[in-house]
């Protein structure tokens, strides 16, 4: 197998989507540990959306545990879950089969690049660790979408690396080792400077209410989190 590097963009999608879907219950055990971390800056989010009726766009919902569960309670919300991952929707389709029913939740599986919505159709964009699964170059351009799809005054609720990233491609993550056996899985990384990730969410039209950069996993994982308003 070529190295994912040196894969063209869709090639290195699908070594994500395939080892999302191979490891997808280590991953889902794995993040729990970081659930309070994306708990405390959606319920940061929650007070700046209308009080019925938000309509939210999730880029990377996983298996749906905790985003998309808590955007889901929220009253008369319609929640679009976009995951590149068919074993991780598989789940959240099933711990989110009531909202599914009432139509609180639908979801749209692949690349997030591929999305399609109307300008203004959004409340709000969450995309946590997420985005910085896309090669760098593809960041800024996705930024210009949501800035387009977010209505003024909506909001946008993203985290990033908390340092330059050009590229990063962990082979076996998250697997148990195997002696003389090399994992075909491969997971990317990527990410802009935080300033320069911070400068592309305000080039998408959008005013920095909150940035913080936290140490989730040790002083070397670092992420910056960015919560900012579309000016109207």
């Amino acid at each position: 197998m070529a190295h994912p590097l040196s894969a063209p963009s869709n090639e290195l999608k699908a070594h994500i989507a395939s080892t999302y879907n191979a490891i997808a219950p280590q991953y889902n055990a794995w993040t729990a540990s970081h659930h309070d971390f994306r708990l405390n800056y959606l319920n940061r989010l929650l007070p700046h959306l209308p009080s019925s009726g938000a309509r939210i766009l999730e880029l990377g919902a996983g298996a749906g545990d905790p985003g998309t569960a808590l955007l889901a309670s929220l009253p008369g919300a319609h929640i679009v879950a976009n995951d590149i991952s068919s074993a991780q929707l598989s789940l959240l389709r099933a711990r989110l089969a009531s909202e599914i029913s009432a139509g609180k939740v639908e979801t749209r599986e692949g690349d997030m690049m591929n999305l399609a919505l109307s300008d203004g159709a959004l409340d709000a964009v969450v995309g946590l660790y997420s985005i910085i699964h896309l090669p760098r170059e593809e960041q800024g351009e996705l930024l210009r979408r949501i800035g387009k799809w977010v209505k003024g005054g909506g909001w946008f609720l993203v985290n990033f690396a908390g340092k330059e990233i050009e590229g990063a491609v962990k082979m076996g993550w998250l697997e148990e080792e195997q002696e003389g056996k090399e994992s075909s899985n491969a997971m990317y990384w990527s990410s802009w400077s935080p300033a320069e990730s911070k400068r592309l969410v305000q080039e998408a039209g959008f005013r920095i209410e909150v940035e913080e950069i936290t140490a989730e996993e040790g002083p070397d994982v670092d992420f910056l989190w960015v919560l900012a308003q579309k000016v109207e």
